[in-house]
């Protein structure tokens, strides 16, 4: 058989206790109070730091844009220099391609020469060959070429030395005076390598050519040092050769 519930009734023992309401503060304003300072703080905060941030941004762009503004304006004048250099280099170039440089060079040889000539000793070249021809041999021609007749197997200290080649042409009275006067010339220290080229008998005279290398410095040098070399008047005995001026035996 099923028995009724019994019901609880409120206070008595046993039953949960009543819930209380939380206590509001007293509020005796006619309108509701809300305290809206420490918002207002921190909004004026944050709008002073993002107006710095601001000013501070702005400052850095400008000096970016105008740093940039000159890196800009160096740039062209670097590139515009750049420009101007390679258009004279390519000048230049043309200039050169155009220029007939062997024939600068051969001008420059021959002006070289001309110098070379006009500051010429002849007086002292004339003296030696004064001192080293025989008395029956005498000059037609004397013609000097200047740089040439180097020999590169000279050792380098002697290389600077001005070497003049030499082409005389002269008349003598027989062979031996020939062969006197190139034995003169072998010995002399101011010339070098004679090379008799021909002889032709004239007129009852033996017209000979040959080329010698002059060294115009060395005899300078020695224009008042010793006396100088003559013909000598054995030939090509081995003889020892004569003071200056003296001559074959007639």
């Amino acid at each position: 058989m099923k028995l009724p519930r019994l019901a609880i009734l409120p206070g008595g023992k046993g039953a949960p206790a009543p819930r209380r309401r939380a206590e509001r503060p007293l509020n005796l304003a006619r309108r509701p109070f809300v305290n809206r300072r420490p918002v207002a703080r921190t909004a004026l905060i944050l709008a002073a730091a993002g107006a710095l941030l601001l000013a501070l941004n702005v400052f850095l762009y400008t000096r970016y844009a105008a740093d940039r503004r000159a890196d800009a304006t160096e740039l062209t004048r670097i590139e515009a220099e750049i420009a101007a250099e390679r258009r004279r280099v390519a000048a230049a170039r043309t200039a050169l391609a155009g220029a007939d440089l062997e024939h600068q060079n051969l001008l420059v040889t021959y002006l070289n020469r001309r110098i070379d000539e006009r500051t010429f000793g002849w007086s002292v070249l004339f003296d030696r060959l004064a001192g080293l021809l025989p008395e029956d041999v005498r000059l037609e021609s004397l013609a000097p070429a200047m740089g040439e007749g180097a020999d590169p197997r000279r050792p380098a200290a002697r290389a600077t030395e001005r070497r003049v080649s030499l082409a005389i042409n002269a008349r003598a009275r027989d062979g031996e005076s020939v062969l006197h006067f190139v034995d003169a010339l072998f010995a002399d220290p101011t010339f070098e390598d004679p090379n008799l080229k021909q002889e032709t008998l004239r007129e009852g005279e033996v017209s000979f050519t040959l080329d010698v290398v002059y060294l115009p410095d060395r005899a300078e040098a020695m224009a008042g040092g010793p006396a100088l070399v003559a013909a000598p008047a054995g030939g090509r005995d081995g003889t020892e050769p004569e003071t200056a001026g003296a001559g074959e035996e007639n």
